[in-house]
């Protein structure tokens, strides 16, 4: 092994690297979305085997004609038109009434509802799937998303199924009442001993008006039902941070009863279109019939795979740790998550070791890699939480939903992601010759490397996030050891395309989801990980610190451009209503 370090400390990257480093990283952003987007609607005269959303918005467009909250004149129309349907689909409803004291962690009152439930009859004597949703909606509007698109999907899954062979295991639809007053159709129905022999539940729900359906809650133990999840859907999207994130807040669904009473299941929801969601515009002008059919054909494979799958035992493994990558779902065992992480951080110490010994990493170029992402992760945050006080006053502020969705927010996070970046160019443009290549890629990944210990303890379902990349840039760092000169190799286009497109894969889908699902200001705390996310960049950082002169008028101007578009949409009317709180 030869190193020779007789060039300065650093040098220009070719004059199409930028540009090149920034499309890619475009084009990577737009392929992962492009695999997530819903499939096309299919038509009316789809077979008859399959999901069709426009055989399933005939349901919605009956339900959906106006508000339908439990106990409402509205909400017993809706119900009969969902039995003698069930009845027209051979489902037998069954009819459960209630009305009695109930006592939950939301209400302690005299309530009345009704549950429909209906069964599509199985070959076999195996424990039964139930797919499930609510049919009430809240008093503010009409429910046509949250949640008839989900009740319509199950009656056509329904029919689906009843179109081919019968499956081998009872399939229950259940569609429950008051769920929008606390989960309350659910309690009363998990009440009952029998229903708590069910194999396993999907639960189908939604907070927006488009968008993906994504698979976001499990049971515990879910290594078996990942597995046959994946082999299920043909469109995935979910990823266990999703998980891990979802037990630490404080939202509910009727899967969350269910999970109480250790049945095993899976929550599947959307969330685009969030400004829609509890608000008169939640109406049949607002389904996505794309939407609607990837939540339906999510359904129907959930149907039609662990309705002929032995039931009896789906929590005998341990959790997995998955992502959806490309139009599949990645996954392996959760417990391998240590194991990765005490090999990753022998690593980090071998690498560092091993430089410091060909004297290409110092005590003072370690704290000038460490301090310069820190520092701009701190300037970001400012930076960006002043921006959004000074949008959230001029003009964002009327354009918000008693909900805390905001009109445009993706506008705004994505001026977030510009400002946190012009803020780590800018730094690392003063700091460019005071740490080497090496020094700064070995200190972003130490920062890497903590968020990858913190979230194997806290939230393991997110450590893949920060492992898969620390293994590129480690593979990356091999390859420089071998060679005469490590810093120049770090400057290679391979190396700075790499380090910067695998940690854009990684967290695309996550972002996206976030941006989606939260409000603007809760945006911010996303900026403190893009700018970590941006220190193990520092091979392209570093090089767009070199076209300085360009790059930071570019994405200024960006700013300027994302916030005009917002700044000029942001006029309440019929198109964008705003609606006060109640």
């Amino acid at each position: 092994m030869q190193i020779q370090l007789s060039r300065p400390p650093d040098r220009r990257p070719p004059y199409w690297l930028p540009l090149t480093t920034i499309l890619a990283v475009i084009l990577f952003i737009s392929l992962m979305l492009w695999f997530e987007k819903p499939p096309e609607a299919r038509k009316i005269d789809a077979p008859a085997t399959e999901f069709s959303a426009e055989r399933a918005m005939a349901h919605v467009e009956r339900i959906a004609q106006e508000p339908h909250p439990m106990g409402s004149p509205a909400n017993a129309e809706v119900r009969a038109y969902l039995v003698e349907q069930m009845k027209q689909l051979g489902l037998n409803p069954e009819v459960q009434e209630f009305n009695d004291r109930l006592t939950t962690k939301y209400v302690d009152a005299d309530v009345q509802l009704t549950n429909i439930l209906g069964v599509i009859k199985g070959t076999g004597s195996g424990k039964p799937l139930l797919l499930m949703s609510h049919y009430d909606s809240v008093s503010t509007g009409p429910g046509a998303n949250d949640a008839s698109v989900s009740v319509a999907s199950l009656l056509e899954t329904a029919r689906a199924i009843q179109a081919g062979p019968p499956p081998q295991n009872d399939i229950w639809i259940l569609l429950t009442d008051g769920e929008e007053r606390g989960l309350l159709g659910a309690e009363v129905f998990f009440q009952d001993p029998a229903h708590r022999e069910i194999g396993m539940i999907a639960n189908f729900e939604a907070r927006g008006s488009k968008g993906s359906s994504f698979m976001f809650q499990t049971s515990d133990s879910n290594g078996r039902i990942i597995e046959e999840y994946a082999r299920a859907v043909s469109n995935p999207v979910s990823n266990s941070l999703l998980v891990d994130l979802y037990k630490q807040l404080p939202n509910d669904t009727d899967l969350t009863v269910a999970l109480e009473h250790g049945l095993p299941g899976l929550n599947f929801a959307y969330g685009d279109g969030w400004a829609a969601y509890h608000t008169p515009m939640d109406n049949t002008e607002n389904v996505s019939l794309e939407t609607m059919q990837h939540q339906g054909e999510n359904a129907l494979a959930m149907a039609k795979h662990f309705g002929n799958l032995d039931l009896a035992d789906l929590t005998s493994t341990g959790d997995r740790i998955y992502f959806n990558l490309f139009g599949l779902l990645v996954h392996y065992p959760a417990q391998w998550a240590i194991p990765i992480t005490v090999a990753i951080a022998a690593l980090w110490l071998a690498f560092a070791w091993l430089f410091a010994r060909f004297s290409l990493l110092t005590v003072k170029g370690s704290l000038i890699g460490l301090g310069t992402p820190i520092l701009a992760v701190v300037l970001s945050t400012a930076l960006s939480y002043g921006l959004w006080t000074l949008i959230d006053a001029l003009w964002a502020g009327k354009m918000t939903q008693p909900t805390g969705a905001t009109y445009d927010s993706l506008l705004y996070s994505v001026s977030f992601v510009l400002v946190t970046l012009i803020a780590h160019v800018a730094l690392t443009r003063w700091v460019v010759r005071k740490a080497n290549e090496v020094e700064m890629l070995l200190s972003g990944a130490l920062l890497f490397l903590l968020l990858l210990i913190g979230s194997t303890w806290l939230l393991p379902g997110a450590s893949y996030l920060f492992a898969i990349p620390l293994l590129v840039h480690f593979a990356a760092l091999t390859w420089a050891a071998f060679t005469r000169d490590p810093r120049e190799t770090l400057t290679h286009p391979a190396v700075v395309l790499g380090t910067s497109l695998i940690p854009v894969l990684m967290f695309t889908s996550v972002f996206h989801i976030v941006f989606l699902l939260l409000p603007p200001g809760i945006h911010l705390f996303s900026v403190v990980l893009i700018g970590l996310i941006l220190a193990l960049m520092s091979p392209a950082v570093r090089m767009l610190a070199h076209s300085w002169k360009w790059v930071l008028p570019a994405a200024f101007i960006a700013i300027v451009v994302l916030l005009g578009i917002g700044w000029s949409q942001a006029e309440p009317g019929p198109d964008r209503p705003v609606y006060e709180s109640r």
